[in-house]
């Protein structure tokens, strides 16, 4: 029986937070995009990581074993989980708590 190789990924939830000064709710849009990004590229643990449950997976890549990686390719992002980091909910305030 052929053995394979698997590679899968799969995201936690993180949470940060920031104080930001803004003086009206579009500047406080703006300025809370722009710290989002900010944040999501620092390479240091956040506040919070829920660990209890993955989310949004997928399979990176299943090769079959003996060979170099991606001569013998069987599958390539295959989704095995539902996107469970931006669930379509009937209220958008849950949504993006």
């Amino acid at each position: 029986m052929p053995q394979y190789t698997v590679k899968i990924g799969f995201w936690l939830r993180a949470y940060d937070s920031a104080e930001i000064e803004a003086d009206s709710p579009d500047e406080i849009i703006e300025r809370a995009k722009a710290a989002a990004r900010e944040m999501m590229e620092r390479t240091g643990t956040p506040e919070h990581i829920e660990v209890t449950a993955r989310r949004e997976g997928i399979i990176c890549w299943i090769d079959q074993s003996g060979f170099p990686a991606g001569v013998d390719t069987v599958a390539e992002d295959v989704e095995f989980d539902d996107d469970r980091i931006h669930p379509t909910q009937s209220n958008p305030a849950e949504a993006t708590a």
